[in-house]
């Protein structure tokens, strides 16, 4: 029996292994079937591996990129902060200049606007201390009280004491009526009216203005630069605050013209008009002997109420758009030019260089005697 049993181990002991190994052949072959294996890793695990790497290298590279975008961000920030801080101190520089420029102006004139408040205040005190002495008289029913002249005296000192306003500016004619400003040469009713509104209304005002309130002045009324010392407002308004009253000085004046009037009276008086023309005649003729008088009438003519007011007679070539006034009115409308309108009116003007106040007549005849149309004007 043992050597069947060896016998048959020998002839099938072979098959139970070998059926063990196909069994793991098969299951081999159904868990890896189509997968490479390479290594240790199959072909699809290692390119899983690999895109996720390759994202993650992609990941990478896109917050590096921020980085350096943010980093980009940050110095041009702060280039733009320190930009800013150089602007802020230049402008806060040129700011301060500009503020204490404008505050010394506005600190001038609140000076000036306080001196004249307590100016004010001063003339009122002085209007209630009279008040009782306008008012003690109705008191007087009572005949007992005699002492009360006594105390209309005691106000009289006050009311002396009260200054007059002697500043720039007033908010009326606060001490009595206003003078005649026109009485100084080179004010007409224009400058009269406008010096008003702005608060001038007595001579010994203009003959207290210094050289800052001359600029002030040309600042805010409608004149030439340098009319005020070239007129020189403020000798005349000394001397007029010093001397006489202005009605007083004016009929001081008219009653002078009456008294020397029978020396002329051996010639025939002329008229208003006459008088003005043979003005207008004579300044002409000191450029020009020859000068016709018919010519210069018509120029007169033309001319009309423009020679009523003082500043409409007069030609300033200091300012550019009166020279341009004349040469658009004057020499391209009247004379016909159609070149050369302003090198003419500039020409006139050196010509008439000498005379400070240049007569409007007078320049629109050389004008048109150097253009050669006096003709225009019948010459």
């Amino acid at each position: 029996m043992l050597n069947n049993l060896l016998s048959y181990t020998a002839c099938f002991g072979w098959l139970i292994p070998f059926l063990f190994g196909l069994l793991g052949l098969l299951l081999g072959w159904l868990l890896f079937r189509g997968k490479k294996q390479v290594g240790d890793l199959s072909v699809e695990g290692e390119g899983a591996l690999r895109a996720e790497a390759d994202s993650l290298r992609a990941r990478v590279q896109e917050l590096e990129g921020r980085v350096s975008t943010r980093d980009g961000e940050v110095s041009d920030l702060k280039g733009k902060l320190a930009a800013a801080a150089a602007g802020a101190a230049v402008v806060g520089t040129a700011a301060a200049a500009t503020s204490s420029k404008d505050d010394d102006d506005e600190t001038y004139a609140l000076e000036w606007r306080n001196r004249y408040l307590a100016a004010r205040v001063k003339y009122l005190e002085g209007r209630i201390a009279e008040a009782p002495k306008k008012a003690a008289p109705k008191k007087k029913a009572a005949p007992k009280k005699k002492a009360a002249p006594k105390a209309k005296a005691a106000p009289k000192p006050k009311a002396k004491a009260a200054p007059k306003p002697k500043v720039l500016y007033t908010d009326g004619p606060t001490d009595g009526a206003p003078d005649d400003l026109k009485l100084i040469k080179g004010i007409g009713p224009k400058f009269e009216k406008d010096l008003n509104g702005k608060g001038v209304y007595y001579f010994r005002q203009i003959a207290a203005w210094k050289a800052a309130d001359v600029k002030m002045v040309e600042g805010v009324i409608d004149s030439f630069p340098g009319r005020i010392g070239r007129d020189e407002w403020i000798k005349q308004a000394k001397g007029l605050s010093k001397g006489a009253k202005p009605r007083a000085m004016k009929s001081a004046s008219t009653a002078a013209k009456k008294k020397t009037a029978p020396k002329s009276a051996a010639k025939p008086k002329l008229s208003e008009a006459e008088a003005k023309f043979e003005k207008y005649f004579t300044n002409v003729k000191k450029y020009d002997s020859r000068a016709k008088r018919d010519v210069v009438q018509n120029i007169v003519k033309y001319c009309g109420i423009a020679l009523r007011t003082r500043d409409g007679s007069l030609v300033a070539c200091s300012d550019p758009s009166e020279v341009q006034t004349v040469a658009k009115g004057f020499a391209t409308k009247k004379l016909g030019l159609k070149t050369g309108q302003v090198e003419l009116v500039q020409d006139v003007c050196a010509t008439m260089k000498p005379d400070r106040f240049k007569n409007r007549v007078t320049f629109y005849y050389l004008a048109a005697k150097k253009a050669g149309k006096l003709d225009i004007f019948g010459g």
